[in-house]
């Protein structure tokens, strides 16, 4: 019985030579007059291309419909469609077809600038059905998510559009017609493949395929199988009876279908795409790896055969010319479900092969082509006369100089060798695309590489720089002009800090916007990048984002909140846009609107880790804690009061309550992140190995000395934190020879032009990894594990090494060491503070201080002047001014060596403006940090901290102290897991009274005025009272506190509201800092304890400097944050007399201890200032409150007629002590403060001199 009927034709009837329009049959050709062998095998030609043609209409209809439900149906995405296609020749007209656009959704640095990855290749991700052609997409991703910054993170590949293409849809008129018209074409090739006794394999396929097309699956697999029945390896009808199977549900049988038609014939690309399709839709990607791979060789192997169906070949594999874009699918395919799979270096290696593919034979791969890329730039600079390319650093070029970059390359037209064959130019179009995404792909991996937090050293990282990189994008950009491109683009160069000659660098409009933007530098070219992108793509989210932080990163700020509304109006769930918009409003000052954006961002993104941390800062800031829960360690001394979600507090010892809420999600992130940093450069050891590290250091005493250096790199190996304490040791050996050369030069120790200069490198193929989400700075107001705090500061102090370390400026050799002090040692101070800030006003006495014949001081401003006086004392009084401004880094390091600096101190550490690259590269042999942060910097590049030891208990040191030699970097466990509550890994030295330097006797308001006696000064305070709060009662005592609003938290607030409620007669004098605490601070109050005592909170606004160091003796208590101190406001409220009570919560954060530090520096050092201090700084969360009731319950004002002001009681008589002492007090002795630091300066230098470490004592 034949499969397609028996129904007699009527006479007359035939096939015209094409399918009609609308699909029904010609009447061109009879049966009768197709008698004949002649005649019939014409015959039968004609009804194939005429049943094809019914086919191809049918099909269109068909997908016509299906969209339409779809659509109908609000569905988010039309699934493919899953069709079989008869054999070759006949399907030329689905040359235009292809298998859809897949969007690899990969996530971005916590830094703000995303890098993009172009699309998946078509046919690859999409599920399956069968096709004879797929043509590949001819457009790049520019909607992927994000890089995120430390490593990539992949999302799926999710296949959308189907099989037919949206313009055959559109281009046609189409009816019902072909459904009509395929049985009467369907039963004419049955009596035709019947004649042939079934040996007419052609039409028989074709018979399958059209009942496929009208739905009938069971006669499709009848017509499939009978084929297989004459042709057990007949690869087309395995594929399509497997796509029958699949429509059936029988999925099982269908992927056996598609294995044996692919180990059949491995060059069958329609059994192929549809079961990597078949396998990507079941998540099995590896799997479909293994097919791709499988395929790869087989055809490499035709080579080797000697033979084979073909003889093209592309120099990879033996393929027929029109396949070679589908081969190029695949291998691109392969590379990114690698990539999704976090596989970067088989990605990799994928990208790689497709490109060659394309770009056709090279004996060195893509290093050769990368190479070629780079001399074609040579040649065009030296043609144009002009240094394009800059030292060996990277290729500096603007969009319209890139775009030529093809035609270079591969003159005269940048047509790609290996897609010479294709014959059409749809497919030439689409190969091309697929060209161009795989450089844009293997770009981003090794722009990844060099910024990520990779946990391992990957291949792809060692062998590309910025210039390699730049040279794939280029290429990319030129083959097909990208958005995306132009994205990554902008972003590798936004990091570029060398300039090519402003002459031959054509700018775009957004150059010249801002004053400052070096024409020809990275930043300038990165903005035109971007400006091109949005010209190719106006609603190009990611582009306004990275457009948005370059802009915030030079300071534009309102330009850069104008860039991210425009991301965040393209794409309003985008969440970094929406975390970049919180962050830059909040800078701005509008606390409101950055949590609402926060917000918007985790809702969007709920393990987006720098929104969730965000909104936690932001939330902490205006001490709105609703919903904060905490965090449960040290048994609940540390953060015992958490907030549920109705904002009401729990007792963390309340065993019934389970921890949860946003302070435990920071933490956790935290944790993870911390946990993932401490596999960072594992294998790294093994990479490159141990004996050429071993080259790189300076020379051993010993061959023992060497020998146990090996063992002891041997025991690092696939340890945690090997990569790491590889980093480490590079700079203590960069440290140590140049310790080498002055002892050598200086000392005669040995000859110094022996000494090999050459400064050690980092490998490379070690990452710069990425910093943890919370920040040192943040770590003051977050309840974390001593560990937490160390790791975070070490984490973000190797991300400068590595960042700098890497920065093409740094020279081969190590910095000269400077002559001998003659007679002074040359001290440089560098900070960005230098204007009106808290540290300027604490410290601008100091470098005029300095003994002239001891020290010459220079300071290196790194902020421009902003006209105060604090700034212009600064300069007037210090021996040597730097406005360094607008220097690079490079210049202000080149800049210290010049000036034969000794001693180079940081003030500012991990704050903002910090210019800790300077110190990570290391231009002067010794280093501090003191001042502008409490906290370990815990970086190799800082030698010494400043400190007291109420500050910094010894308890907290890292139990081994050396810091000197190679040996001492491999043996003091700085990296070591096992030993969580030490914190400082530097050297301190240790001040005899507070560490603290406080400007007061010589700056404040009233140092120039004849100081008061003690009843002027109480009635001058009185007056100041009676001013700033004329409806108090006369009796009342004000506690206060002047600190920003996000030094407080529950467990502190909590404490206060107690001390109200016990003391009836006082009030809290809080100041709007932000203004948007106050509604959250009288709000919670009012939940905890009630109207009434919420009722007795002040706020007022904050005053100018001058102003807010005077009225802080209207205080009568200032009770301090235990969490993190009050540090420069500290300070004023002892100057004016105030006595301040605090409690240093934590022995391991020095945040939380510098109040007590202060005050005792302010405190005689006599009995009664020992029982003040006993006072005043208590030792447990029950004692801060007892000591504030004691204190507050005891004092009484007179409430007698002309007795306004006067007060007994025990704070009347500790005001009066510190209002006496403070111009003999240790605190404001600013130059004993400067004699006792020039001391430490001359033992330090001593030490390192003769090469010995540990602790300074003064």
């Amino acid at each position: 019985m034949a499969l397609g009927g028996e129904r007699p034709l009527k006479g007359g009837d035939g096939f015209a030579n094409d399918a009609r329009e609308d699909g029904r049959m010609s009447n061109a050709f009879d049966w009768q007059r197709a008698q004949g062998p002649g005649r019939r095998v014409d015959f039968k030609e004609r009804v194939l291309g005429e049943a094809h043609g019914i086919y191809r209409c049918l099909l269109l209809v068909l997908e016509r419909n299906r969209r339409e439900q779809y659509l109908a149906g609000a569905q988010a995405a039309v699934p493919p469609s899953r069709t079989p296609l008869p054999k070759r020749p006949y399907p030329s007209w689905t040359n235009t077809a292809h298998f859809g656009v897949a969007e690899l959704h990969a996530a971005s640095e916590t830094q703000p600038y995303r890098l993009e990855q172009g699309h998946a290749p078509p046919g690859i991700c999409c599920p399956p059905g069968v096709s004879s052609r797929s043509c590949m997409s001819g457009e790049q991703s520019h909607s992927s998510r994000r890089l995120r910054n430390p490593r990539l993170v992949s999302r799926s590949l999710q296949g959308h559009a189907s099989y037919v293409p949206n313009q055959l849809i559109q281009d046609h008129q189409l009816s019902n017609q072909p459904a009509i018209a395929a049985p009467s074409a369907l039963e004419t090739l049955s009596r035709l493949s019947q004649e042939s006794h079934w040996q007419w394999i052609d039409g028989m396929l074709l018979s399958g395929c059209l009942a496929f097309g009208l739905g009938d699956y069971l006669q499709a697999t009848r017509w499939f199988s009978r084929v297989l029945e004459r042709d057990a390896e007949n690869a087309e009808a395995m594929s399509n009876l497997a796509a029958t199977f699949l429509a059936q549900g029988r999925r099982a049988e269908a992927e056996q279908l598609w294995t044996r038609a692919v180990q059949s014939r491995p060059s069958y690309f329609e059994a192929v795409e549809h079961f990597v399709g078949f396998l990507q839709e079941e998540n099995r990607g590896r799997e479909a790896v293994q097919i791709i791979t499988h395929v790869e060789t087989a055809l490499r192997n035709e080579i080797w055969k000697g033979g084979g169906a073909w003889d093209y070949r592309n120099g990879l594999h033996v393929v027929r010319p029109s396949d070679n874009g589908r081969l190029l699918a695949l291998i691109h395919g392969k590379g990114n479900i690698l990539y999704q799979a976090g596989d970067n270096d088989g990605a990799a290696h994928a990208f790689e092969d497709a490109i060659m593919t394309g770009a056709g034979p090279h004996h060195d791969g893509i290093r050769g082509l990368i190479g070629r890329i780079l001399k074609v730039f040579v040649q065009r600079s030296e043609k144009l006369g002009c240094a394009e390319v800059v030292r060996d650093d990277s290729v500096l070029l603007p969009p319209e100089a890139a775009l030529e970059t093809s035609r270079l390359v591969f003159p005269p037209h940048g047509n790609l060798p290996g897609l010479a064959d294709l014959s059409q130019a749809a497919s030439q179009k689409a190969a091309v695309s697929i060209i161009s995404n795989s450089l844009l792909s293997l770009a981003k991996i090794y722009q990844d590489g060099m910024s990520s937090s990779g946990a391992s050293a990957a291949a792809p990282r060692s062998t590309a720089g910025v210039k390699e990189i730049l040279a794939l994008y280029y290429l990319s950009l030129s083959l097909q002009p990208s958005p995306s491109t132009a994205n990554n683009v902008g972003i590798l160069l936004a990091g570029v800090q060398q300039s090519t000659r402003a002459s031959q660098q054509p700018f775009l409009g957004l150059n010249d916007v801002f004053a400052g933007v070096v024409p020809g530098s990275g930043v300038a070219l990165a903005l035109a990048y971007y400006d091109y992108g949005l010209k190719l793509d106006a609603r190009h989210a990611h582009l306004y984002t990275n457009l948005g932080s370059l802009f915030k990163d030079i300071g534009q700020l309102p330009a850069a909140i104008k860039m991210y509304e425009k991301a965040v109006e393209c794409d309003g769930s985008f969440d970094i846009a929406l975390a970049n918009l919180a962050n830059a409003v909040k800078d701005k000052g509008n606390i409101r609107d950055a949590i609402q954006y926060y917000r918007r961002a985790v809702a969007s993104n709920p393990d987006f880790a720098e929104a969730v941390c965000g909104l936690a800062n932001a939330l902490n800031s205006v001490c709105s804690w609703s919903g904060r829960g905490g965090v449960g360690f040290s048994k609940g001394k540390k953060d015992r009061w958490h907030v549920d979600e109705q904002g009401m507090l729990y007792d963390a010892r309340d065993g019934s309550k389970r921890r949860q809420g946003w302070i435990e999600q920071v933490v956790a992130i935290v944790e993870r992140q911390l946990r993932d940093g401490r596999n960072w450069g594992q294998g790294i050891l093994h990479s490159v190995g141990i004996d050429h590290l071993l080259q790189q250091l300076p020379a051993f005493a010993s061959q023992v000395d060497r020998d146990n250096m090996h063992r002891a790199l041997g025991a690092w190996a696939y340890d945690g934190w090997e990569g790491a304490k590889v980093v480490r040791l590079i700079q203590r050996a960069t440290k140590v020879l140049v310790w080498q050369i002055y002892r050598a030069k200086y000392h005669g120790c040995s000859s110094s032009q022996t000494l090999d200069r050459t400064r050690p490198r980092l490998p490379a193929a070690l990452a710069v990894p990425s910093a943890p989400t919370v920040l040192p700075f943040h770590t003051f107001t977050s309840p974390l594990q001593a560990k937490h705090i160390r790791q975070i500061s070490q984490r973000n102090g190797l991300r400068v090494s590595c960042s700098t370390l890497r920065a093409p400026w740094l020279p081969a050799q190590v910095y000269e060491p400077p002559a001998p002090p003659d007679p002074q040692l040359v001290v440089g101070y560098v900070s960005s503070d230098f204007n009106n800030h808290p540290l300027a006003h604490l410290m601008q006495s100091v470098f005029g201080f300095h003994d002239a014949s001891k020290i010459h001081a220079i300071c290196y401003a790194t902020t421009t002047s902003d006209g105060s006086v604090h700034r212009h004392k600064i300069e007037q009084e210090s021996p040597g001014f730097h406005d360094a401004s607008s220097w690079s880094t490079d210049e202000l390091v080149n800049q210290v060596v010049r000036d034969g600096v000794h001693i180079l101190v940081n003030l500012n550490g991990y704050t903002r403006g910090a210019k800790n690259e300077v110190f990570a590269a290391r231009p002067a042999p010794i280093q501090m940090s003191f001042m502008g942060f409490a906290g370990t910097l815990g970086a190799e590049w800082c030698d010494y901290l400043l400190a007291d030891e109420i500050a910094i208990p010894p308890a907290t040191l890292r139990p081994y102290r050396a810091n000197v030699s190679l040996d001492d970097q491999i043996r003091d466990s700085n990296n070591n897991d096992d030993l969580d509550e030490w914190i400082y890994g530097e050297n301190v030295i240790f001040t005899r009274d507070t560490f603290f330097c406080c400007d007061h006797r010589q700056s404040a308001p009233d140092s120039k005025e004849d100081q008061l006696d003690w009843a002027g000064e109480q009635e001058r305070r009185w007056k100041m009272r009676k001013e700033l709060f004329p409806s108090l009662a006369d009796d009342t005592v004000i506690l206060g506190n002047f600190n920003q609003l996000y030094k407080i938290e529950p467990t502190t607030f909590r404490t206060w509201l107690r001390i109200l409620s016990r003391v009836p007669k006082a009030v809290l004098w809080l100041l709007r800092f932000p203004d948007l605490g106050e509604q959250q601070l009288r709000q919670t109050a009012l939940q905890w304890v009630g109207a009434e005592v919420a009722s007795r909170l002040l706020f007022t606004d904050v005053a100018p400097k001058h102003q807010h160091i005077a009225r802080a003796r209207v205080c009568d208590l200032f009770v301090d944050t235990p969490e993190c101190n009050a540090h420069t406001t500290a300070a004023d409220v002892l100057w004016s007399g105030t006595p301040l009570l605090t409690f240093p919560r934590y022995e391991y954060k020095m945040c939380s201890r510098m109040a007590a530090s202060i005050l005792r520096g302010a405190l005689p050092k006599d009995a009664a200032g020992r029982q003040a201090a006993r006072e005043l700084i208590a030792t447990s969360e029950e004692a801060y409150e007892e000591q504030g009731v004691e204190l507050a319950s005891d004092l009484y004002y007179s409430l007698k007629d002309g007795e306004g002001g006067l007060a007994r009681g025990r704070l009347m008589d500790l005001r009066k002590m510190l209002y006496e002492s403070r111009w003999t007090s240790a605190l404001f002795d600013t130059k004993r403060w400067v004699r006792d630091l020039e001391t430490a300066y001359g033992e330090a230098w001593r030490r390192w001199v003769m090469g010995e470490s540990g602790d300074i004592w003064l």
